[in-house]
């Protein structure tokens, strides 16, 4: 079945990677995205796994964040190292014909053709799309809409998902986006009635994890959360210090959520980090990965473990 494959450098996109994710999961299906933090299982080979997953998909997001096309190592820039995934991985898309889209996140600029290795040079000539915090909305909707030109819109049922192409797939990629997937359906007769998914409202209270970040500190980490119908308000402890909730949202036992800090380098003006928490709620302990982007700091995806702090 057709699928997406997500291209993006983990110490650059991560964040917007994950957001973008479960954004098209939701819309496509869990079994039609593929993204390497999640979908490669320990012990797998990592390069065998890329090349497999590539080759089952017809549309590749090659995501470009700030550092995208800065990144280096040893002084060697990241796509000219010959090892480079970021670069492998658009070179293969290419040379299988894949639809290849350039999406633009956190500000970044389209690089032109003479920045980018011989290999991958046509990239440059795609038209980009851009996801923006201020619109995310109204601009995954029309990332979906393309996407949904080459990908069937997966809709559950109680029975096999089902497949909607050409304008109702358009219709329904935007009407997804825009917050109406949180619906499942139930059949009377022949036809399929929207059913609210009810949302996990023991979430609500107060919980703590002790969370080991990439850079190797530990910190005892408090979360105030509130349930109201299907939206998640309260604050998220980072650094030791409670960060209000934004984005937040819960739907079944699913939730997740966005934080911000700010990171400062020497004397210099401070930059807004992005902290992107999602997960699920698991015999009473909450699941989450923290994926953050922004900063002067590169920082890979950390998962930890919640557990109640208010005897609930």
């Amino acid at each position: 079945m057709p699928g997406i494959f997500i291209s993006y450098r983990r110490d650059d996109q991560a964040g917007f990677a994950g957001r973008l994710a479960d954004a098209l999961e939701a819309t496509f299906g869990a079994d039609n995205v593929f993204r390497d933090i999640e979908d490669i299982h320990p012990g797998e080979d990592f390069v065998v796994a890329i090349e497999k997953n590539l080759a089952a998909v017809d549309v590749m997001l090659a995501l470009i964040g700030p550092a995208w096309l800065s990144l280096s190592r040893q002084g060697v820039r990241r796509l000219d190292e010959p090892d480079d995934f970021v670069r492998r991985e658009i070179e293969a898309g290419l040379t299988a014909g894949k639809v290849v889209l350039p999406v633009l996140v956190g500000g970044a600029a389209m690089p032109a053709e003479s920045e980018l290795p011989s290999s991958i040079r046509t990239l440059a000539r795609r038209q980009a799309l851009v996801l923006t915090d201020a619109g995310w909305s109204a601009d995954l909707a029309r990332l979906i809409a393309v996407v949904a030109t080459k990908v069937p819109v997966v809709r559950p049922t109680t029975g096999r998902p089902v497949a909607i192409w050409g304008g109702v797939a358009l219709l329904a990629a935007a009407l997804l986006a825009v917050g109406l997937n949180g619906f499942g359906t139930k059949q009377t007769g022949d036809a399929a009635q929207p059913v609210a998914v009810a949302p996990a409202q023991n979430v609500s209270g107060r919980w703590q994890a002790t969370i080991k970040y990439d850079w190797g500190a530990e910190h005892l980490e408090k979360f105030e959360l509130q349930v109201d119908k299907d939206k998640l308000h309260g604050t998220a402890g980072y650094l030791g210090v409670a960060r209000m909730i934004e984005q937040g949202t819960v739907s079944g036992e699913q939730l997740g959520f966005v934080t911000h800090s700010q990171e400062v380098a020497g004397d210099g003006p401070a930059r807004e980090v992005t902290h992107r928490y999602r997960g699920t709620l698991k015999a009473g302990e909450l699941h989450l990965v923290l994926e953050s982007g922004g900063g002067f700091s590169a920082h890979t995806p950390v998962s930890f473990v919640a557990r109640r702090a208010d005897g609930g």
